[in-house]
């Protein structure tokens, strides 16, 4: 058996830099044994940017992992996200089944199929008990809806991974968002296509710049210019909402917040299997906010 410990991770300052932690984790556990023990006796507070990618990674990593020397108070906030055990979604039929979360800042820690059209009513379940648990105002419904729907109908049309995560928790005036899938990442998206390797070659970190600038897999001449999705969804997050951006896929990542842009490659040892956005968003949107600007 293999022991890691689990460090206290409170802050994420530059969106997804609770990464800098997980890498390491990740690295840990994939070196280790076929079982593992996380220890969780140095935590007393998880971000929500380090605890959901940690979990959607323990459900896709084929290891027997157990938690253990946990405090009370993440012990019961492991129960409530359903940390140790993602929630199967697939089957959600109404927001009802979720009632108890509406009390809540946060949903579980959900996992859904991509096949069949039952993601759209998941999708559309989610956000209803987010928006009703975080109160967000009525100008910000829209664009959450148009984000979900863009980012979580990416992972059906270019990741071919079986199921996609979702999680969402309200932190005083925000809401961090968590998308993600165990596919064949955006550069292999380019590869499997054919498509733009004259220009990427073998470099993940200009696959993902392409992609967040609009260059698509499809094979439809009328979505040559509308890539993932993303790259839209990006600029409403953070030139029209104020928020901030975070993908992770394969060994690139592409960040976009008040700051700017950052794109960079990362050792093939911190590797993430599939592709996950990280999202900060605030409850109300800016006054001069026209959500028209950002859709085409």
């Amino acid at each position: 058996m293999t022991h890691i410990s689990i460090p206290n991770v409170t802050r994420d300052d530059r969106i997804g830099s609770a990464f800098n932690e997980l890498f390491h984790i990740i690295h840990q556990t994939e070196s280790g044994s076929d079982t593992i023990e996380w220890s969780f006796e140095c935590a007393m507070f998880l971000h929500p940017f380090f605890l959901a990618p940690l979990a959607i990674y323990k459900d896709n990593c084929g290891k027997n992992i157990s938690c253990k020397e946990l405090r009370d108070n993440i012990d019961k906030y492991f129960n409530a996200i359903c940390f140790r055990e993602v929630y199967d979604a697939t089957e959600l039929q109404n927001s009802e089944t979720l009632s108890s979360y509406l009390t809540k800042s946060y949903i579980p820690i959900s996992r859904f199929s991509i096949r069949g059209r039952q993601v759209d009513k998941v999708q559309e379940i989610l956000q209803r008990v987010i928006e009703a648990q975080s109160q967000v105002s009525k100008k910000m419904k829209t664009p959450i809806s148009y984000l979900l729907s863009e980012l979580v109908g990416n992972i059906g049309e270019h990741s071919s991974s079986e199921c996609g995560y979702i999680f969402c928790q309200r932190v005083r005036k925000e809401l961090y968002f968590i998308i993600a899938d165990s596919g064949k990442t955006i550069y292999g998206s380019y590869v499997d296509t054919q498509k733009y390797l004259d220009m990427i070659g073998i470099d993940e970190a200009v696959a993902m710049k392409i992609a967040n600038e609009g260059f698509s897999t499809k094979d439809r001449p009328e979505a040559e210019n509308r890539g993932y999705g993303i790259s839209k969804s990006r600029e409403m997050v953070v030139n029209g909402l104020g928020g901030a951006f975070f993908m992770l896929s394969g060994t690139a990542f592409y960040r976009h917040d008040a700051g700017g842009v950052n794109i960079v490659n990362i050792p093939e040892d911190f590797r993430w299997n599939g592709t996950i956005i990280l999202i900060r968003l605030p409850l109300d949107a800016p006054e001069e906010f026209n959500f028209y600007s950002y859709v085409e």
